[in-house]
């Protein structure tokens, strides 16, 4: 048996108190793949805004918010290829999605996501910066924020993880 099905059959059903994250990695890289974990509406250590899109949040906040994750997007890539070029290493985002904590009724999830869309154009340019995308709308988001925004990128060849 291997070590992590021997684990597995010793991992308890009881994921202990809430607050105890486990680590995790801002991005991911695979290769010639990097996905960005999704990054919520935070700049300077605040939430632009918390709620709900069509409640609390107006469509202009929410708009703004996804902008803001998508920047935070776009700078957990820049750090993660550092080394390699920063975001002149991406070929180009492969896909994007974007969540909307949102009102009941609530229904311009893609204008919110085409604030965020807009953002990766602008910085990548019409090329590298076109993708696929799904804008959903959910009851919550993590920490309050009323979106959250994640990606998936190609990076150059010469720019991939061995």
């Amino acid at each position: 048996m291997h070590d992590a099905d021997q684990r597995l059959a010793a991992a308890s059903p009881d994921p202990g108190p809430a607050g105890e994250r486990p680590p995790m990695a801002p991005v991911r890289r695979s290769g010639a793949v990097l996905i960005a974990s999704g990054q919520v509406a935070v700049r300077d250590g605040r939430l632009l805004a918390e709620g709900r899109v069509g409640d609390e949040v107006t469509l202009d906040t929410a708009r703004a918010c996804a902008r803001q994750c998508a920047r935070n997007v776009l700078t957990a890539v820049r750090d993660e290829l550092s080394g390699a070029g920063g975001l002149g290493a991406v070929e180009h985002v492969e896909a994007v999605s974007v969540w909307v904590a949102s009102a009941p009724g609530f229904t311009d999830q893609h204008l919110v996501a085409d604030a965020a869309t807009a953002l990766f154009t602008e910085v990548l340019g019409d090329g590298a910066g076109r993708h696929a995308r799904v804008a959903l709308g959910v009851a919550a988001l993590p920490t309050g924020s009323p979106v959250e925004v994640g990606a998936t990128f190609r990076v150059r060849p010469e720019a991939a993880a061995p």
